[in-house]
């Protein structure tokens, strides 16, 4: 049983007139009793993707889901 699963995730910054795209279609599923280690460089868009899984902020598009406790679209 998944208990997080994000879908084609997108979240962009609007720095000034420029947008950074940090996560650009992520889709990931984590099962119970899984664990899950996230690596990449700065700016990377790790933080992001634990921000929505927190419900921290929502994504631009796609759709993020926690079992048992909340689902954002």
């Amino acid at each position: 049983m998944n208990i997080i699963e994000l879908e084609d995730v997108w979240k962009v910054y609007n720095i000034g007139e420029v947008e950074v795209a940090a996560l650009r279609g992520l889709s990931l599923k984590v099962e119970r009793g899984e664990f899950l280690a996230i690596m990449g460089p700065s700016g990377s868009g790790k933080s992001t993707a634990m921000n929505m899984v927190g419900a921290w902020i929502s994504p631009q598009k796609a759709r993020c889901s926690l079992k048992d406790r909340i689902s954002l679209t």
